[in-house]
């Protein structure tokens, strides 16, 4: 983050998106940021590395899970270019703790943004929050948007 006349300046903000309620919200704001600071944003989603992750769902393969997960990020592709912003994804079958922070720190982000929830009561029970996790990790501001 650079500082100009007293002002914050974000030069590459980081999305942590899921498609929840709570992670398009963080997308919204993440885009309103980004077109303020005429910033950079990097979209990373991550998700389960084997489909039997999913309880209750129809057995998928591997590849039907990549284009399911990429196809949920380039759902922020809109907003980003209604403000003007450049963006990229980084979809990976990892944790979501870990693939946020290691790419926050390759990247050099100056801002992680994320939704305050996006994981069943139950998943968060097993996985423990991610935000909790990113707020205490993080090497730069982390903003959790409720």
């Amino acid at each position: 983050m650079t500082h100009t006349g007293g002002m914050n300046m974000y030069r590459h903000i980081l999305l942590a998106y899921d498609g929840s309620e709570h992670a398009k919200r963080a997308a919204r704001k993440a885009a309103e940021i980004a077109g303020q600071f005429k910033a950079t944003v990097t979209v990373v989603t991550a998700y389960p590395k084997s489909p039997s992750h999913i309880l209750g769902a129809e057995p998928i393969t591997a590849e039907e899970m990549e284009a399911y997960w990429e196809e949920k990020a380039a759902e922020t592709a809109d907003l980003f270019l209604n403000y003007g912003t450049s963006f990229s994804k980084v979809v990976r079958a990892e944790d979501p703790k870990s693939l946020i922070l290691d790419t926050a720190e390759e990247l050099d982000v100056d801002l992680i943004i994320l939704g305050s929830r996006g994981l069943s009561n139950y998943a968060r029970l097993m996985l423990g929050g991610v935000s909790q996790a990113i707020t205490q990790h993080a090497g730069c501001d982390v903003l959790v948007v409720k």
